[in-house]
């Protein structure tokens, strides 16, 4: 049946909701391929396959690709079973079909039946901390969450460690009744720096989709996650409003060269330019390197949360408030935030002649993942 033809009223009404007064809510927004990642997710988890495979389409011409998609299907059955994940596969391949995708598609997993359970402890670790590496020995269903939940699923290639946590809470949210984990998962989303206001928009533009108690019950869960995480750290940890010179914007015009969103709040041009710039948990920019025909170059004074400074070759080195790196024009390297705090520094660009940025490659996760 053709709902748009023999209820119109009902879908215009649904879709001026959900397509634009949500999407476009003030303080609300999330970019196109993020906030179809999640929807896709929750209707997965809320059951919805004719509007999952409605809204599919979408989701693809808004940068979702084939693989991310399929990822996204597979890790699903770790939360909901193969009973309800079926019809999901079925539909995913149909869609994909009639929009030309040859399938099967290449495949993702990294793991073997001899290294699975170890990875996957290693991934258990670096989302809920390293308490988790023995949590696999306390009996058989944690040796299968460690070795088929994490180790088969979390360390598959096309999604990347934050968006498979997201796509995990976007499951429990939209399933109900899993609150406990829920409230675990949003934690554990907050640690790779998918932080309370942003899972705040995750539930805000699936809302139309699963409705208004579970999306009030996410929420909770978020508010309480929080709360835990204040609590632990003391009320000292740093947020984007709590940052000594201003977070500022977006910084939108170099997101390119960032892993993550960054923050722009430029202080003075006069002489010499200074601006201070904040990195959400996990967000770091590309490898680059200043260049001069003389001087040049760049001082960081740090003043905010932790992070990291990494010259080529050269290991990493832990920075705090109070910490000033001084980069030589010619140096490749790299700054941003570690994985778990927020990180601001001030960005003193050294006068020179000629003076540009050459931005390289993109940090390995890998490598990034091995940092505390």
């Amino acid at each position: 049946m053709n709902y748009h033809l023999t209820d119109p009223e009902f879908m215009e009404s649904f879709a001026h909701f959900a397509l634009d007064e949500v999407v476009h809510e003030p303080g609300q927004e999330l970019p196109g391929d993020t906030r179809h990642l999640a929807i896709l997710a929750a209707l997965i988890g809320c059951q919805g396959v004719e509007t999952y495979r409605a809204v599919l389409p979408r989701a693809l011409d808004c940068g979702l690709t084939p693989v991310m998609v399929k990822e996204t299907v597979y890790q699903a059955v770790d939360y909901l079973g193969m009973g309800r994940l079926l019809p999901f596969l079925a539909a995913t391949n149909d869609v994909l079909l009639e929009r030309g995708v040859s399938l099967p598609l290449e495949g993702q997993a990294t793991t073997t039946p001899q290294n699975r359970l170890e990875r996957g402890v290693e991934a258990q670790a670096a989302i809920f901390g390293d308490g988790m590496r023995q949590a696999w020995k306390s009996g058989h269903i944690n040796r299968w969450l460690a070795a088929n939940c994490f180790g088969d699923y979390y360390t598959r290639g096309g999604l990347d460690l934050r968006q498979r946590e997201l796509i995990t809470f976007c499951f429990l949210a939209a399933q109900g009744g899993c609150e406990p984990q829920l409230t675990a998962h949003a934690r554990g989303n907050m640690n790779l720096g998918n932080d309370r206001d942003f899972l705040i928009r995750v539930v805000s533009q699936c809302l139309p989709y699963i409705g208004y108690p579970r999306s009030l019950n996410a929420i909770r869960c978020v508010e309480q996650a929080a709360q835990e995480m204040e609590k632990q750290t003391g009320g000292n940890n740093m947020s984007k409003e709590k940052t000594l010179f201003g977070t500022g914007g977006p910084n939108d015009a170099y997101a390119k060269y960032f892993t993550g969103q960054s923050y722009l709040n430029p202080l003075t041009s006069a002489g010499v330019s200074i601006c201070n710039v904040t990195f959400e948990p996990g967000c770091r920019n590309f490898w680059h390197i200043h260049r001069a025909a003389a001087g040049g170059g760049q001082i960081l004074l740090c003043t905010d949360g932790r992070g990291w400074y990494q010259a080529w070759g050269e290991p990493a080195r832990e920075l705090h408030p109070g910490d000033v790196v001084a980069i030589p024009a010619g140096v490749k390297h790299w700054h941003g935030a570690a994985k778990d705090s927020w990180f601001s520094h001030l960005s003193v660009e050294v006068p020179g002649s000629d003076t540009k940025n050459e931005w390289l490659e993109p940090v390995e996760q890998s490598e990034y993942d091995k940092l505390p």
